[in-house]
């Protein structure tokens, strides 16, 4: 079974409504106690399982940068009509037909028609079949809607794994979780493993969030075993109280957004680099990273107590892409003695970084490994 925690929708009937002022109908399939029509239940902001992002409301439906006017919609009848925007990379100015529908509590929706002449073709095309959201959808499967998930991302794990989240998945490394049912406020959610994952596949998980005083995020995967759904959902919240210790007995892991330069490089004297959210590492020096600026191209990291070259001081390291794409970096700060005067360290200069701009040299180009 699978299931989201949503905002409960009510549709309700009545006669259509004449809009008055182009001799047309336009059915609602509802109206509220003041006469004005029902909006339309399917309002509000959704992604879907193909990764897409829809935006509805009672005037339009937008799919990915694709706008549809909507001329009618029904929500007893659970359909809209409207009309492809003009701007629309397919099938522009033509008409569209969408349907709706829940299965166990699931939202789930198919475009039924999307190149019609016109509108009435549109309405005269026939529903999508709700019976088989499998195929029902002009043979194909219906796409499921679910409210965006706060912790869609790419992140980084303290321990050096990679974490890819959406409102349908939890990826770890190469093991996977299909997630079935999610609870925002409550900040759990529940998935079951994957059939090809190394440990306890197709059993179920239960992974519990939580965030700190300083705003970093925690996880704790409470259930990894669990025989069934239930069983998975039944398993006690571990205890957000405790990030040292209340997952289970051990700690909670930290989680950290992938910065835009996560992986493995080579600069041009030869050196070796592996970047995560969390550490910096050069040959055979690292520096933990406390404080990063993805956007604006800058991190602040504890240089190892081991590191040959100043241990335990502070370093801040700058990055750029030069017109070409290249990615080229500058230690801007190596032996800073706090991690306030690191960040206090004037950025780079990367008008040319080819030639100058890190200190009186030039900056570091950086290849994929």
């Amino acid at each position: 079974m699978i299931r989201l925690l949503l905002p409960l929708l009510v549709a309700c009937s009545t006669a259509p409504t004449d809009t008055g002022d182009t001799g047309e109908d336009t059915d609602t399939g509802g109206d509220t106690d003041t006469g004005e029509p029902a909006p339309i239940v399917v309002a509000g902001s959704w992604v879907d399982n193909w990764g897409g992002s829809h935006l509805v409301d009672s005037t339009s439906w937008q799919n990915d940068g694709s706008v549809y006017a909507i001329t009618q919609y029904d929500n007893t009848m659970g359909y809209a009509i409207a009309q492809n925007g003009a701007d629309n990379a397919w099938n522009p100015n033509l008409w569209s037909r969408f349907d709706w529908g829940w299965v166990e509590g699931e939202l789930i929706y198919c475009q039924t028609a999307y190149a019609a002449a016109t509108e009435g073709e549109a309405m005269g095309t026939p529903p999508a079949d709700l019976s088989s959201p499998g195929s029902g959808c002009g043979g194909y499967s219906w796409s499921v809607l679910r409210a965006p998930f706060s912790l869609t991302d790419g992140w980084d794990d303290a321990w050096g794994g990679e974490h890819v989240i959406d409102a349908f998945s939890w990826q770890m490394g190469t093991s996977s979780y299909s997630i079935s049912e999610v609870d925002e406020a409550g900040r759990w959610a529940v998935a079951q493993n994957g059939a090809a994952n190394e440990w306890n596949p197709s059993a179920w998980s239960r992974f519990d969030w939580a965030w700190d005083a300083d705003a970093s995020l925690y996880y704790c995967q409470t259930a990894y075993a669990a025989a069934t759904e239930a069983e998975a959902l039944a398993t006690p919240a571990a205890d957000a109280a405790d990030l040292g210790g209340g997952c289970g007995g051990f700690s909670w892991t930290e989680l950290r957004p992938m910065l835009s330069i996560n992986g493995a490089w080579l600069d041009g004297w030869g050196g070796d680099h592996d970047v995560n959210a969390f550490a910096w590492t050069s040959g055979t020096s690292r520096f933990d990273i406390t404080t990063a600026d993805d956007g604006a191209g800058w991190l602040v990291a504890q240089n190892a107590a081991t590191n040959e070259w100043s241990p335990g001081l502070w370093s801040r390291f700058d990055w750029t892409w030069d017109g070409d794409g290249g990615l080229w970096y500058c230690q801007t700060a190596y032996a800073a003695t706090t991690e306030a005067e690191a960040i206090a360290t004037p950025a780079a200069d990367a008008t040319d970084p080819a030639t100058t701009g890190c200190g009186s040299f030039s900056w570091s180009a950086l290849t994929a490994e």
